[in-house]
């Protein structure tokens, strides 16, 4: 018969395993017979040699040695209950160490790591650390996290680059001094159609620094922009999109947490820290000097370092030999 799922579960184990131990049915039969595995059959005779284990019985690890004597079948338990699923909490803290951790909670208005250690260190009260966060969190102590969807800013699709100025990206590279903490940032221009390329470095990170580089990157690579990309950092924010749109030049935003987007002027960044002003730089070296090594730079990358992603050729022969076509 198929093993039953109502409240006569608890006797169908027992006769199963009334089976096993009085009848001396082999396990697979038994198992075939309440239609369960013969694991499940094993399982259930556990739980009836634990239910009885106040009774000498043998042990029977083998099937001519699972008879006793029928006297002590007398007095054995043949109902075998189910176990709760019920979660157990054998170890639940107090209800005034709750209402300490609470307490502690609204009084400093800090995280559970803070809140924690204000516990365990100045009050000299153990307990856990999680333990703090699922008090916090049952008590709605915790506020959720606020998620935002993938884009800061309404993105335009990518176009497709067929021509100089169709699309040019944009981004900032982090200086840093280690002995007085302060940062320059390098603004990097780079045409994905030539691979031409601008760079001016200052002491700020604005907007309008963003904006300066743009306009003088497109005199020098004298072409019109139609399109900047730029990732989702504060020197391109809104100030920057409308004097771009001002000029007729529409403005794209990368995906949060995808620099892949920005792969050109990515690898660009690695180039000019790699070949020109490493990854610090001194105090002693003056904003103009360094200024000036990057424009200085900035000509041999565009007229004589070649590319061989533009077939061995620099960006200025590229722009060159495409005006010529033109022409």
């Amino acid at each position: 018969m198929p093993y039953c799922t109502g409240k006569n579960i608890e006797i169908a184990r027992g006769k199963a395993i009334k089976m096993l131990v009085m009848e001396k049915k082999p396990v697979g039969l038994v198992a075939d017979r309440f239609g369960v595995h013969r694991s499940t059959i094993w399982r259930w005779y556990k739980k009836w040699k634990k239910i009885n284990n106040h009774i000498e019985l043998n042990n029977p690890v083998r099937r001519q040695y699972l008879g006793v004597s029928p006297y002590k079948y007398e007095i054995c338990k043949w109902i075998i209950e189910s176990e709760s699923s019920s979660p157990k909490y054998p170890h639940t803290l107090a209800e005034d160490l709750v209402q300490l951790v609470l307490d502690v909670r609204d009084q400093i208005k800090r995280c559970a790591e803070v809140v924690w250690h204000y516990i365990n260190k100045i009050l000299c009260i153990n307990i856990s650390l999680s333990s703090v966060r699922r008090i916090l969190k049952r008590h709605h102590r915790i506020a959720k996290p606020k998620y935002h969807r993938n884009q800061r800013y309404k993105s335009i699709p990518r176009p497709k680059v067929l021509s100089p100025g169709d699309l040019v990206e944009i981004d900032t590279i982090h200086l840093f001094n280690p002995i007085s903490k302060q940062k320059r940032y390098i603004y990097t221009v780079v045409d994905l159609y030539t691979r031409m390329a601008y760079a001016r470095v200052y002491k700020e990170l604005k907007p309008v620094h963003s904006l300066d580089t743009i306009l003088e990157a497109e005199q020098y690579f004298g072409f019109n922009f139609k399109m900047v990309q730029s990732d989702n950092g504060l020197e391109f924010s809104r100030y920057f999109e409308m004097k771009l749109e001002a000029k007729g030049i529409q403005i794209r935003h990368t995906r949060l947490g995808r620099p892949n987007d920005n792969a050109h002027i990515e690898r660009f960044n690695r180039t000019i820290q790699e070949e020109c002003t490493g990854n610090y730089y001194l105090e002693t070296e003056p904003l103009k000097s360094m200024d000036n090594k990057i424009l200085s730079y900035i000509d041999f990358y565009n007229y004589k370092r070649i590319h061989l992603s533009l077939e061995y050729r620099t960006p200025a022969e590229m722009l060159h030999r495409l005006f010529s076509y033109a022409w």
